[in-house]
């Protein structure tokens, strides 16, 4: 009765759990998205003041000055963080996926290896049994991998609230202060002189107004430039902090957790980590068997 109800529950998810699961994925893929698209803008902006000239040409002499030169250092932290933001909204969008597939499929999956061990259960034979051992082993396994993605789903939530959302917010802050002087520097322009007496009259006046305007434009930014790079390398910290977190580390962490967990409760084996045992010598080498090598030598002799 249970493997065909569930054959007939795809797509059914958990009140609790999977609401809040799908609210993580929604609001973590929002806010790394808004992270990019605030660094892309530091970046235009940078990129354009980087390649552009000021052209000073009064009286017909032509001076060419760069602009852009100083701000390297915010246009390489820029791309870094970039592709920071970008692996961690792919790993979202991964982990998302992996979740909605496995919401699909699990009750189907489970349903037919339910019903597998029910028919078996009714015939005694060693053979038969050593196979339900292993079809349990697949069930248990296939029941952490549906509930694993939810509850690291939500401990990163907690984990994100506590530890890394008041730090990210301030460096967006001061990174935004950041912008509006960059901001200032881009749409910095000379107006146009009318007439060729009126420029060689005011050359000189204007020559030294511009140049204090455009001394203080870029000493404006240069004095900003050291919070820009800051704040652009904690908010790079902090998205690889959370990247190796919620990829890497709580769900291998939930994993094993729950494999603690099945183990005792049901009386089985599931390996937390496979590996094969290999038998060493009095000298504490591995010894290989002599299939395996032989195996070895065959593929590196066709490779």
């Amino acid at each position: 009765m249970i493997a065909i109800l569930l054959f007939f529950s795809s797509g059914l998810k958990l009140p609790l759990l999977d609401t809040a699961t799908e609210v993580y994925f929604r609001e973590a893929i929002t806010k790394a998205g808004v992270a990019y698209a605030t660094c892309r803008v530091v970046n235009a902006a940078v990129s354009i003041v980087k390649d552009s000239t000021l052209q000073l040409e009064p009286a017909g002499v032509g001076v060419s000055l760069a602009v852009g030169q100083a701000l390297d250092p915010i246009d390489d932290m820029t791309e870094r963080l970039s592709d920071v933001l970008v692996m961690a909204i792919t790993s979202l969008g991964v982990q998302k996926l992996a979740y909605e597939i496995s919401v699909s499929l699990v009750p189907p999956i489970l349903s037919m290896f339910l019903l597998s061990l029910s028919i078996m259960i009714w015939f005694e034979n060693e053979r038969l049994n050593s196979f339900q051992k292993i079809i349990m082993r697949f069930l248990l396994l296939i029941v952490i991998a549906r509930f694993c993605l939810p509850i690291s789903s939500m401990a990163n939530e907690f984990v994100h609230k506590h530890f890394f959302a008041d730090q990210i917010s301030v460096a967006n802050k001061e990174l935004a202060i950041g912008i509006v002087e960059l901001d200032k520097l881009k749409d910095f322009s000379l107006p146009e002189i009318d007439g060729v007496l009126g420029t060689i009259e005011n050359s000189t006046s204007f020559l030294q107004r511009k140049s204090i305007e455009f001394k203080n434009a870029i000493a404006a930014t240069v004095s900003n430039m050291g919070a820009i790079i800051e704040n652009l390398l904690k908010l790079t910290f902090l998205y690889v902090g959370i990247f190796l977190i919620q990829v890497i580390i709580l769900p291998l962490l939930s994993f094993w957790f729950l494999v603690k967990i099945v183990n005792p409760l049901f009386y089985t084996n599931v390996p937390v980590i496979l590996h094969h045992s290999r038998p060493y010598n009095a000298a504490g080498v591995a010894v290989f068997p002599a299939s395996l090598l032989s195996d070895f030598c065959l593929v590196n002799t066709f490779l």
